[in-house]
């Protein structure tokens, strides 16, 4: 028999993995959904030739083993997508060689350690790039890619998140098997008709000892714990009474979400696997191979920054990033009459991309409960913020299932 009642708040991967851990652990658990599908920031697709594609989050890095092993224990394979996270050719801005970029990033490299043996204050990404005694080319292209990954100015983005945002090296950059829409999927049919869709959630009164969770459409549902796993961009589409204490408002008024955009195009002709990097545009475009190992006939695309959005002009549609592709990838055979455009900001339910590392202060703070209340998603993962792994990291943190 089940014990007490909770409430999570989005079915995305954090909200789902949150619910899936509870279950386990006696909770009696029931999964509000404003969207009409489970998944959230993922969104898996095809294009009209048939070749998958991933309107939201994309990759597997090195070290998500909590999100590798979780789609294990529910049968779902890691496919490797052959092209490589790490590996994208620079094109256009000053340019530079594979050696010198190397060089570069050695000394970048170095001095990321050097600030984390000596501490002190932290500079943001931007001054620790431009104050590096490297090649002008090499700047600027791991300027790009800084920017393209956190989907932000280098400015607001802190210099440890370098090592990972800025990485050039050959490890397998992956995805779900099916998918990564396939995992959310999985976990809301194990919770089978627990999972209510376009339900969404606009008041919640609680109390220390429990709270009722108001929706649009009129249901409340009533319990002794809710857990929020909501973007942070999104909290503010939700009241609370009492109201949420100060220091929590703050935090999530402090956090910062990347602006992106995706494109999608189906080839005409094949293309060999491999990513190509537009610099001075700040968005970034890979061939990928299917379960056989050859490619697919379809160049994926990503931009990310709010520069980058608006010099491709991405709210008036996909032409000027047609047009920029064609001239950046000249050797693709394009099919622009089938081309999808995905973008995060026009989402109501999510507003942005994904966070920008919250800093230690204010991931302990986005985390800290309130009475029956618990904060789940990328945005409280610390160091797997951004990524699907900080998803289910954070549905998995003990506060959350424990009785």
């Amino acid at each position: 028999m089940k014990g007490r009642k909770a409430v999570v708040v989005g079915a995305g991967i954090a909200g789902l993995t949150a619910a899936y851990e509870m279950d386990r652990k006696g909770w009696d658990v029931t999964v509000l959904e404003a969207r009409d599908r489970a998944g959230g920031r993922t969104w898996s697709q095809t294009l009209s030739n048939g070749v998958p594609i991933e309107m939201g989050a994309e990759f597997i890095l090195a070290g998500n083993t909590e999100l590798v092993a979780l789609a294990a224990e529910l049968g779902i394979e890691t496919l490797d997508k052959g092209m490589r996270y790490g590996k994208r050719e620079p094109r256009g801005g000053l340019g530079v060689d594979e050696p010198t970029l190397m060089a570069a990033v050695s000394v970048l490299r170095q001095e990321l350690k050097r600030m984390e043996e000596t501490g002190g204050e932290e500079p943001s990404a931007g001054e620790l790039i431009a104050s590096l005694d490297i090649d002008e080319g090499a700047r600027e292209a791991i300027l790009a890619r800084c920017e393209i990954s956190s989907a932000a100015d280098a400015a607001g983005v802190p210099a440890n998140e370098l090592g990972g945002l800025a990485a050039i090296d050959d490890s397998p950059s992956p995805g779900l098997a099916g998918g990564n829409q396939s995992l959310a999927l999985a976990l809301a049919a194990r919770l089978g008709d627990r999972v209510h869709l376009n339900e969404k959630v606009e008041f919640i009164s609680w109390s220390e000892t429990g709270m009722a969770v108001c929706c649009e459409s009129g249901a409340i549902f009533e319990g002794e714990r809710c857990v929020m796993a909501i973007p942070g961009a999104a909290m503010d589409q939700v009241q609370f009474a009492p109201a949420l204490p100060e220091a929590k408002v703050e935090a999530f008024a402090n956090l910062a979400y990347g602006q992106a955009a995706k494109l999608f195009v189906p080839l005409t002709e094949p293309a060999p696997v491999g990513a190509v990097m537009n610099v001075p545009e700040r968005w970034w475009c890979w061939v990928q191979a299917g379960p056989d190992g050859e490619p697919l006939p379809a160049v994926h695309c990503f931009a990310g920054s709010l520069f980058a959005l608006e010099t491709l002009n991405v709210g008036e549609g996909p032409e000027k990033w047609l047009e920029s592709l064609a001239a950046t990838r000249p050797e693709l055979a394009l099919d622009p009459s089938g081309a999808i455009l995905s973008t995060w900001s026009d989402d109501p339910f999510v507003e942005a991309a994904y966070s920008v590392s919250p800093g230690p202060e204010i991931t302990a703070a986005l985390i800290e409960p309130v009475g029956p209340l618990r904060f789940v998603g990328e945005h409280t993962a610390g160091p797997f913020s951004a990524l699907m792994e900080g998803a289910v990291r954070s549905g998995l943190r003990p506060d959350v299932s424990q009785t």
